[in-house]
């Protein structure tokens, strides 16, 4: 596969995060064409809701996850991405991990946590992008995948489910993002 150009890889880092949130990528190093399994006692259900993140600096963003889980009360999240790069060294995609604003008992312990969820997302199709005039910033849509690896709280510790990101991003670094799938959830 051939190289990604150094601005379009530039312009991913400012400003494409995803939700997510992990894509199946077109490139080397994509996420496995199945999504991962919900572990007993887990449940798979669905999910669905939005993500507004801004670039902090390259290849970092930081936002809100706002989401409804089938059957449960709104989750409302941060949500940090991480770029990661594939070892040719081509845009991988980011690694998110979101914390949300609930309070649930741990597992172990008899502490109280905050559901979190780890997951990896990559581009499922080629990005449209277009210059916004200034040399390494582009705007335009991107669609995603995001695989759940981990989680606590009301999240299955070892992940599993999908999401599929539908997102845009402008030439001021603001990604807005939309996402439906389903995800592991433990009793």
């Amino acid at each position: 596969m051939k190289k990604k150009n150094p601005a379009l890889v530039y312009s991913l880092i400012r400003g494409a995060t995803a939700a997510a949130v992990a894509v199946l990528a077109l490139a080397s190093g994509a996420a496995s064409a199945d999504e991962l399994p919900c572990e007993a006692p887990g449940r798979l259900v669905p999910i669905s809701g939005k993500i507004l993140t801004n670039a902090l600096g390259p290849g970092d963003t930081l936002g809100v996850l706002a989401g409804k889980i089938d059957g449960m009360p709104s989750l409302k999240c941060g949500i940090h991405g991480k770029a990661f790069f594939n070892p040719d060294g081509s845009f991988g995609g980011f690694t998110h991990t979101l914390v949300c604003d609930d309070v649930v008992p741990a597992q172990y312990g008899g502490e109280r946590i905050h559901t979190q969820a780890v997951s990896i997302s990559r581009f499922s199709s080629v990005p449209d992008f277009r210059s916004c005039g200034i040399p390494g910033l582009e705007f335009g849509s991107f669609t995603e995948v995001s695989d759940p690896q981990s989680g606590r709280g009301i999240f299955s510790p070892t992940g599993g489910g999908r999401l599929y990101i539908d997102g845009t991003v402008n030439c001021a670094g603001a990604v807005d993002m939309k996402f439906t799938g389903k995800v592991c959830l433990v009793p």
